[in-house]
């Protein structure tokens, strides 16, 4: 019932934002651009929509290689399925079902499973506070001045927690004891323990050697290159030619927006965080900035849908489980 709760407040969060939107918007213009598609680039684009999560599978493969040596085939369908979970139900359920996959299928603890997957995403978490630092140097954007120091903090920040809790447990350690002695209830103590105790240990996966760390970094950098290519290849659908470098700056912006809770399909989420950055933040038409992202909306769906499906066969998947599993977690 909380997550049906939570869905149904995310719907009318994404009804505003269409309402938002249809505000900044002329959808005459909009549909004059779109009639003017080129069908020839599809094909790339669905392409792109292929490799962004098989390049992730690699890096999945590569990431769990120290606890199991999964199948790439495997971890590629997974992330269709996870995707086509996320893109319904927009409460990173897609991620949970992973770790539910894998213990399943490959007797992986479930905790740790489900906390390696988020940590997998946390790799990309970090690059794109770091490429948003350096490409903030070289794009010109509408950006406040402040910017660039504010993201350049975030990332130094989560940087050095992510080391003290690598490479410096015992000092980690330390400092939430002292905190947990502000904490009055015994019980909230011994959890708050527990689950730091839990927090390192499956940190300990980062703990890599410099060129597996360099591999996971490059391959997220590939990830979001392949990810740019999909809006710049939806752009010149349109006739229209953009930087690739704007646009792989706009689909790093666009992962944070990924953060924030959306309603089932990204409906309104996807137009308000589109015709912010590419129009509010790159200086791009609004018009076309919103015929482009109303046309990759829809062809997300397409793909998602059908290549979730198919994933769905192919690995043969429990869904009634798997969903009362994820479901049953998101709402903790």
């Amino acid at each position: 019932m909380k997550i049906l709760w939570r869905i149904a407040v995310n719907t009318l969060i994404g009804l505003f934002l269409i309402w938002i939107w249809l505000k900044f918007v002329n959808l005459g213009e909009i549909g004059q651009i779109l009639s003017k598609i080129e069908l020839q680039y599809l094909g790339l684009i669905f392409l792109m929509m292929f490799l962004s999560p098989a390049i992730r599978a690699v890096r999945l493969k590569f990431f769990l290689k120290p606890v199991k040596n999964l199948p790439i085939k495997d971890l590629i369908f997974l992330n269709g399925f996870a995707t086509l979970l996320n893109f319904v139900i927009p409460l990173r359920a897609g991620e949970i079902a992973k770790g539910v996959y894998l213990q399943q299928n490959y007797d992986l603890p479930l905790g740790k499973a489900v906390i390696w997957i988020f940590l997998d995403r946390f790799i990309d978490f970090l690059v794109i506070l770091f490429l948003i630092s350096i490409f903030s140097f070289k794009i010109i954007t509408n950006l406040p001045d402040n910017f660039i120091f504010i993201s350049s903090l975030l990332f130094i920040g989560t940087l050095t927690l992510t080391y003290l809790f690598i490479y410096k447990s015992g000092f980690l350690r330390k400092i939430f004891q002292f905190l947990s002695y502000l904490l009055i209830v015994g019980i909230i103590k011994i959890y708050f323990e527990r689950f730091l105790n839990f927090l390192i240990e499956t940190f300990t996966l980062l703990k890599r050697k410099p060129g597996e760390m360099l591999l996971f970094i490059f391959l997220s950098v590939l990830a979001y290159g392949v990810d740019g290519a999909i809006w710049y290849y939806s752009f010149l659908s349109l006739g229209s030619l953009q930087n690739f470098g704007q646009m792989y700056f706009g689909q790093l912006l666009s992962a944070l927006t990924y953060l924030i809770p959306a309603a089932p399909m990204y409906v309104g989420s996807a137009e308000a965080s589109g015709l912010l950055i590419l129009s509010g933040i790159l200086g791009i038409k609004p018009s076309l900035a919103s015929a482009m992202i109303i046309l990759l909306h829809l062809l997300t769906a397409v793909f998602v849908i059908i290549f979730g499906l198919v994933s769905l066969y192919l690995l043969k998947l429990d869904l009634g489980l798997i969903l009362k599993k994820a479901l049953k977690r998101t709402e903790i």
